[in-house]
C-alpha cells in the first residue's frame, strides 16, 4: 500500500504548488459487541479503509478523504482546490512550524491482540462478566460495550516524513443499574487500552476484579445517604482528580481554545501553590499513548502547570508557530474522515508526598469523593460532576457512603485550595469529544481541597 501512496504523493509534489501535503492512511479490522441483558443487541465485524489528505496552499488549508483508493489523485486535487478557494478569503495566513521528517515503523507493544482471540472467547468473556454482575441480587440491568480493532495507519508527507505504524486498540465499557426497595442506582466503568492487550483481562482486569469494583460503586448508591450542601474540606480520589485536570484545566490548555479562555492571561503566572504539578504525558496504560502524532511530530511529556507556574500548552504544528512553541505532538484525529486537531492524551496530576491518612486524618467533618458519573466543564473552567461514588468524612475516618450527589466549583480558583497531594497515582481511561472521538486518560494522586469546591 505505501507504494500506491508513494506514487499519488509524487504526482502531487509534481503537479500541485502546495506548501505541505500529507496523506494518512489508515487499514482498520473492527470488532463491535454490544451485550445488553443476556441478547447481542450488536455484533458486527467491519473493515474502515481509507485515505485522509489535507493540504497547505497560499496559507489555507484544504482536506478530503476518500475509500476509493483508485481515486486517490482526484481526491488529493480535491483538498488542492479547497485550500486555493479558502486562502482568497482569508486574512491571515496558516504557516506550519518547523520539524524534523521521521522514518520509522511504531510496533505495538500488545502482548496478544485482538485479532488474535477468537470471536468465541471475546463471547464468553462478556457473558462471565454479565454473570458476575447479576450474581448479586440488587442488580437489575446490565449494559456490556466491548470494541476493538487491528490493523495499520501509514502517513506520508511532502517533507519526507514515512510513519508506518502497527495499531491495535481494546475498550470495554459496563453501565449496570439496581434497586433496592424504593432506592434506584447505577454505575459505569470503563477500559480502554493500546498499550495492553487480551492480556490485560486475564491479569490486572479480571471479570472478578471489574465486577467487583462495579457492584461497591453501585451498593454505595444504594447504601448512601444524601449529603449536606455546602463547602467542606475534599478528598478527591484519582478519577475525580483527572476528571478536574480533563474536562476543566485540559481544555484551557488546547492551543486552539486557549485564546478564549482564563489561561491566555495566566500564562507564566502562579496559579497553584508550589506543590502542584500537571502534566500531558506518556503513562502506564494510558489510553493516549503514542510515538507521534497524525502529523508526524513526536509526542512530547509537557507541564501545562509546574510547580503551580502555569508553562505549557498543546500544539500542533500550525499553533506551534503562532504561539513560537516547539511542537509537541498534540494534532489527532479521529480516523481517516477528520483532519488532525489540538487534543490531549493523558492529562494527569504529578504525585507528591501525602498519604491518605495523613490527608483525612484532622478532618472533622467533609467527603471523599472517589468516581464520577457524567460531568459538563466550560472554558471559564467551571464544572460541574456526577458523583458515582462516595463517602463522609467524620473526625478523620470514612464513614457512610453517600448517594444523589454532584461536585461543582471553578477550577482556577480550586487549584488555589488545594492542601495537599497525595504519594499514590491512578488513571481512569475513555473518550473525548471535540467534534472529533479520542481517546484519552486523566487521573493522578489522591487530593486535597479546603475550599473551592461545592457538594450537594
Amino acid at each position: 500500500m505505501q507504494d500506491v501512496l508513494e506514487k499519488a504523493l509524487e504526482w502531487a509534489m509534481n503537479n500541485l504548488k502546495a506548501e505541505y501535503i500529507e496523506l494518512r492512511y489508515e487499514n482498520l479490522k473492527k470488532t463491535n459487541l454490544e451485550l445488553k441483558d443476556g441478547t447481542f443487541v450488536t455484533f458486527t465485524n467491519r473493515v474502515q479503509r481509507g485515505v485522509a489528505i489535507r493540504v497547505l496552499a497560499d496559507g489555507a488549508w484544504g482536506f478530503s478523504s476518500t475509500n476509493r483508493l483508485e481515486n486517490l489523485e482526484k481526491a488529493i486535487d480535491e483538498a488542492y482546490k479547497l485550500a486555493k478557494a479558502g486562502a482568497k478569503a482569508k486574512r491571515e495566513k496558516i504557516q506550519l512550524a518547523e520539524i524534523k521528517p521521521v522514518e520509522d515503523v511504531v510496533k505495538s507493544k500488545m502482548k496478544i491482540k485482538p485479532v488474535e482471540v477468537n470471536i468465541d472467547e471475546k463471547i464468553g468473556h462478556l457473558k462471565e462478566l454479565e454473570k458476575l454482575l447479576k450474581e448479586d441480587k440488587v442488580v437489575k440491568s446490565t449494559m456490556i460495550r466491548y470494541e476493538d480493532a487491528s490493523g495499520e495507519k501509514i502517513l506520508l508527507t511532502n517533507e519526507g516524513t514515512k510513519i508506518r505504524w502497527d495499531v491495535n486498540y481494546l475498550v470495554q465499557y459496563i453501565w449496570t443499574t439496581g434497586k433496592e426497595g424504593d432506592k434506584l442506582a447505577a454505575s459505569r466503568d470503563s477500559i480502554g487500552q493500546v498499550d495492553y492487550g487480551w492480556e490485560i483481562f486475564e491479569t490486572k482486569e479480571t471479570n472478578e476484579v471489574v465486577a467487583q469494583r462495579v457492584l461497591k460503586k453501585l451498593h454505595a448508591q444504594l447504601n448512601g445517604v444524601a449529603p449536606k450542601r455546602g463547602e467542606f474540606p475534599i478528598v478527591a480520589g484519582p478519577i475525580i482528580v483527572g476528571i478536574i485536570a480533563h474536562e476543566a484545566l485540559g481544555h484551557l490548555a488546547e492551543a486552539d481554545l486557549t485564546i478564549n479562555s482564563p489561561f491566555k492571561d495566566l500564562m507564566g503566572k502562579q496559579i497553584a501553590p508550589e506543590f502542584v504539578t500537571m502534566s500531558e504525558r506518556i503513562v502506564d496504560g494510558g489510553f493516549g499513548n503514542d510515538k507521534y502524532d497524525d502529523e508526524g511530530v513526536p509526542v512530547k511529556d509537557i507541564h501545562i502547570i509546574e510547580n503551580g507556574i502555569l508553562k505549557e500548552l498543546m500544539v500542533n504544528r500550525e499553533y506551534a508557530h503562532k504561539w513560537g512553541i516547539e511542537p509537541n505532538g498534540h494534532a489527532r484525529a479521529q480516523d481517516y474522515t477528520f483532519p488532525p486537531i489540538i487534543r490531549m492524551r493523558n492529562t494527569i496530576f504529578e504525585s507528591g508526598d501525602w498519604s491518605f491518612e495523613e490527608m483525612i486524618e484532622d478532618i472533622k467533618f467533609g467527603y471523599y469523593v472517589v468516581d464520577f458519573r457524567g460531568g459538563q466543564a466550560q472554558l471559564n473552567s467551571a464544572f460541574q460532576v456526577g458523583v458515582q461514588e462516595g463517602y463522609m468524612i467524620e473526625n478523620g475516618e470514612i464513614t457512610k457512603p453517600i448517594r444523589d450527589t454532584s461536585i461543582s466549583g471553578i477550577a482556577i480558583e480550586a487549584l488555589k485550595k488545594i492542601t495537599a497531594v497525595g504519594k499514590d497515582f491512578g488513571i481512569e481511561t475513555g473518550f473525548c469529544g471535540k467534534g472529533q472521538t479520542a481517546f484519552v486518560s486523566s487521573g493522578g494522586p489522591h487530593m486535597r481541597f479546603d475550599g473551592g469546591i461545592i457538594i450537594g
